[in-house]
């Protein structure tokens, strides 16, 4: 016989399986990163469209959406909305907050563009 001989087959099986455990996991990251690299695709051209920007606000709007088109800092529309935006919760619109609230929807709205115009006419602490 010649001088190689066969591995038996109970050592080839583990490492077969790790083989495959770690193809498997390779995948897995190659998925989650594509997710992520389509993602960021997506919301780059999506949010360097100049029809989003500065758009006039709407009760469908909500507050995550004014921050993004107007490019603030959350805490202005927190503030104009009286409310916390810790992250949590359901992403209501506007007019869902102004009727929860029991205020006029163009009330909130107009307090909201007072508090964006005294933000860029004002020093951005």
């Amino acid at each position: 016989m010649s001088g190689n001989p066969r591995p038996s087959p109970d050592k080839t099986a583990p490492a077969m399986k790790r083989k495959a455990i770690l193809a498997v996991a390779f995948l897995a990251a190659l998925a989650i990163t594509l997710f992520f690299a389509v993602r960021l695709t997506v919301s780059t051209i999506v949010w360097s469209d100049p029809d989003r920007t500065d758009q006039a606000i709407a009760g469908w709007m909500t507050p995550r959406y004014v921050v993004r088109s107007w490019q603030l800092p959350p805490k202005v529309v927190a503030t104009a909305l009286g409310q916390d935006f810790d992250g949590t919760g359901r992403r209501e619109t506007l007019a869902e907050i102004a009727e929860r609230e029991g205020r006029d929807l163009d009330d909130l709205i107009r307090d909201l563009e007072t508090a964006i115009g005294a933000f860029r006419a004002g020093p951005n602490d």
